[in-house]
């Protein structure tokens, strides 16, 4: 169910309760997934990976996959007409905000691939969803499409799980959105502000963002869980959208709230 679009990314969301029939490929764009509630199973022409609730999964075009749901999951998508990579750490090096050995990528499972060829019923057909400039086109095989033994090489499907990225958190200032970024497309960001310590280390420091207009960016947030403290009435699951030069803040009484406050739970794993 697409919600937002524009030339560089769309935006949409996706509840599943049983695996589909048939498999997917996207031709068009990269793709990445946020789990905000479920666990199961991806199944992509690399291995099969178990994702959880709370897992970013990168999908990268042209990948043959399909969600099996071990429980009802629900997912925060979005579509890059462009590559989604990871952003330059600089100074404080590749280690920031994550340690890479914490990415996972699929393991193929060539037991199972076996079994699944052999138990092959005569006549069956197995559908594969081609997306390619806004269309899709079926292919049907005799066999599962995926049938993958063994893959080498940088370009792979990867999860990453929010309770793995360390934030970076000032004592004496409030950080712009960009300190958090955990993927970076032409064109826009993905973000993910997590608990850290208020900025305690100077009584004159800002701890919650001043009123501002975007003129570079329009901003989408994504409230996964957690107590948004500078705007009343969010709950889990709900998605806000700030156009770009419109301008807005944290709403009447935020900012005392702050004082009785030592952490940030704002936008916990938006």
């Amino acid at each position: 169910m697409p919600v937002l679009r524009n030339s560089d990314v769309e935006i949409f969301t996706q509840q599943l309760e049983a695996a589909p029939s048939h498999w997917f490929r996207n031709a068009d764009a990269d793709e990445l997934y946020f789990v905000h509630a479920g666990d199961g199973e991806l199944d992509t022409d690399f291995g099969r990976l178990r994702y959880r609730t709370g897992d970013y999964l990168l999908i990268p075009r042209g990948t043959v996959y399909r969600m099996e749901p071990a429980s009802r999951t629900w997912l925060l998508g979005m579509q890059a007409f462009s590559e989604f990579r990871f952003p330059d750490r600089g100074m404080i090096g590749q280690h920031a905000l994550f340690d890479p050995a914490v990415l996972r990528t699929p393991e193929p499972d060539a037991a199972r691939i076996h079994e699944q060829l052999h138990t092959v019923k005569s006549g069956e057909e197995f559908e594969l969803q081609v997306l390619r400039m806004g269309e899709i086109t079926r292919v049907f095989y005799p066999t599962p499409p995926i049938t993958t033994m063994g893959w080498k090489g940088t370009l792979s499907v990867l999860a990453l799980n929010v309770d793995d990225i360390r934030p970076i958190s000032s004592d004496r200032y409030h950080l712009p959105p960009s300190a958090h970024t955990t993927f970076l497309a032409d064109g826009f960001v993905v973000c993910s502000f997590l608990p850290r310590p208020l900025e305690n280390g100077d009584p004159g420091a800002m701890k919650v963002p001043f009123y501002h207009s975007n003129i570079d960016f329009d901003e989408v947030l994504f409230y996964h869980a957690g107590d948004f403290f500078s705007r009343k009435g969010i709950a889990p699951g709900m998605l806000t959208f700030h156009p770009l030069g419109i301008h807005h803040g944290p709403q009447p009484g935020a900012e005392e709230r702050t004082s009785k406050l030592t952490h940030y739970w704002e936008s916990w794993r938006n």
